[in-house]
């Protein structure tokens, strides 16, 4: 990215955070650098060499759908789309169609397409301009397709695209509803590419607060019936309702994890500067509040500093019981007078030092706060903050953020490897650190958390077999969420909540036996295989802060 373009973008950040959080944005964005730096000198290892590229194009599957690309244009510069039609019919799976439904007011696109003769190209010359929403589906209407995808007028695909769209298509049964890959973002007409977004698999969590699954989207011609076409009230963040309306009429997701599509920037461009379509935030707003409302859950909804990134206050309405068991007398005491609760929620703190199997199987509430050793919750309302996600059935389990007395990260979730080692998510960060594309700073889903500080569903943990407590740590938590998950429930790591460790060990242990190791590979292995969903095969496992991983052969 050349001086003019980063110059032009510190300065918005500036005006948009204040010095304060500028400083550790800063701080964050030479971390960013620093990753642009490995992924422009490990690019080989992400991308399909010549040879690769000419073994897709011979390869034949048994299931080889018709896939059409939806383009809405307007006045596209004349490069770009070049560009763009380069790109799409050099796929090497051509059983394409291009659709290009044109809501220009020139004959700047239609110029360009006369010197394309390929019969795989749609065109429609649109009577008006109506909306990025309209103009598409306006799109829709010429695919001829199974599964259809969407692709902006300034942006490029990889070659390999769709050839890795139809692989997943062949490779799992029943097939997804809906697709959706990494990406990564081109300067201008540079031809470097940088900032990856290298994505976890499905993480509803996430989702509702970020449209994290973005580029490249491919879904079927049935979910698009179902669910209907782009909505024009959401202009802006029209692709993110279509998501969550799919979801809502339940679609099923497929994560592709290879960089497909390549994002441009320029200075007209969200891309370029996140504060020139305002209006599409207050849309995503709404979309978020709509989906949730369509799930019958009461939630506050609002902006943040990072636009695009929303924060959510679920409304607790549902009555609750619980069961906060205190590892000592004293942290029982503390807890009690300084925990408020809402008129849904009945309370009793008991001393369970064991804070074990039998401890829990007394308690006769519906859900259980372990509340280890040393672990305090910042605030008066983080009881009724973890409740509020438990109000969906489809949660088991919720954890905090856990800090240092000196306020660094120990852990926020934890990953498997496919080895079945564990790490901590973002052990190490300062707390104010929003993380690699924000995610220290957004409650996810997580596969696997701590049960140091952790409130579990009681259903939950009887269908999950409870606590294996003859394993240790971390293969005790390992074990126990992911039975937990095999009965169908997920588990949340709410980063907005501070949980303070104050015993003196400097990090909590996650070295797992060998014995337990090879007894768990067994039982989990071929899950582990599949990569941590809150994770991505691109990211050095060794560490949980999002390292991109080393120069060498892709997997």
């Amino acid at each position: 990215m050349d001086f003019k373009t980063q110059a032009g973008m510190g300065l918005a950040l500036l005006k948009q955070y204040g010095f304060r959080d500028f400083y550790y944005r800063f701080r964050e964005w030479c971390d960013f650098q620093a990753r642009n730096r490995r992924y422009r000198t490990c690019q080989d290892s992400y991308f399909p060499s010549e040879e690769e590229l000419q073994r897709q194009r011979q390869k034949k599957w048994e299931y080889e759908p018709l896939i059409s690309i939806v383009v809405p244009a307007y006045e596209t510069d004349r490069t770009f789309l070049c560009q763009l039609l380069d790109s799409v019919l050099c796929q090497t799976y051509g059983k394409l169609q291009l659709c290009l439904a044109d809501a220009s007011r020139t004959d700047a696109v239609a110029d360009v397409l006369k010197d394309y003769q390929d019969s795989r190209i749609s065109y429609r010359r649109l009577e008006k301009n109506q909306g990025i929403s309209e103009n598409t589906n306006q799109g829709f209407e010429m695919a001829a397709g199974e599964y259809l995808a969407l692709l902006d007028h300034d942006d490029l695909l990889a070659p390999n695209a769709l050839y890795e769209m139809v692989k997943a298509l062949n490779e799992r049964t029943p097939r997804p509803d809906m697709l959706y890959s990494d990406e990564d973002k081109m300067v201008g007409n540079s031809g470097i590419y940088c900032d990856p977004s290298f994505k976890p698999d499905y993480n509803e969590e996430l989702l509702r607060r970020n449209n994290y699954i973005c580029h490249f989207l491919m879904f079927s011609k049935e979910i698009l019936a179902k669910a209907g076409g782009l909505d024009g009230a959401y202009d802006g963040a029209q692709d993110h309702e279509f998501v969550l309306r799919c979801k809502s009429k339940g679609a099923s997701f497929c994560h592709v994890p290879k960089v497909l599509y390549h994002w441009r920037i320029h200075p007209s461009s969200t891309a370029y500067d996140p504060g020139a379509k305002r209006y599409a935030y207050e849309n995503g707003k709404k979309a978020i509040r709509d989906y949730l409302k369509s799930q019958g859950i009461e939630a506050k909804i609002g902006l943040t500093k990072d636009l695009g990134i929303y924060k959510i206050k679920y409304v607790r309405n549902k009555p609750m019981s619980v069961a906060v068991l205190a590892a000592s007398k004293e942290q029982r005491k503390r807890l009690k007078e300084r925990t408020k609760v809402s008129k849904w929620t009945n309370v009793s703190y008991y001393y369970a030092p064991n804070q074990d199997n039998q401890d829990i199987r007394q308690a006769k509430e519906d859900y259980i706060v372990l509340a280890g050793e040393g672990m305090e919750p910042e605030g008066e309302n983080w009881l009724e903050e973890l409740l509020s996600f438990c109000q969906e059935k489809r949660i088991g389990a919720v954890s905090g953020c856990m800090l240092t007395r000196s306020r660094k990260i120990l852990t926020s979730g934890m990953i498997v490897s496919k080895e079945g080692k564990v790490y901590p998510l973002f052990e190490g960060l300062p707390e104010i650190y929003r993380g690699y594309c924000h995610r220290a700073d957004i409650p996810e889903n997580v596969s696997t958390l701590p049960l140091d500080f952790v409130l579990l569903s009681k259903e939950a943990w009887e269908k999950a077999g409870e606590i294996p407590q003859h394993l240790t740590s971390p293969a005790r938590e390992v074990d126990f969420f992911a039975k937990m998950r095999s009965c169908g429930y997920e588990t949340v790591a709410d980063s907005k909540l501070k949980i303070i460790c104050k015993k003196k060990q400097k990090a909590l242990p996650y070295e797992m036996k060998p014995k337990e190791l090879s007894q768990l590979r067994k039982r989990w292995g071929a899950e582990w295989k599949r990569g941590d969903l809150a994770y991505n095969p691109s990211f050095w496992e060794g560490d949980g802060r999002f390292t991109f991983r080393k120069k060498g052969k892709r997997d």
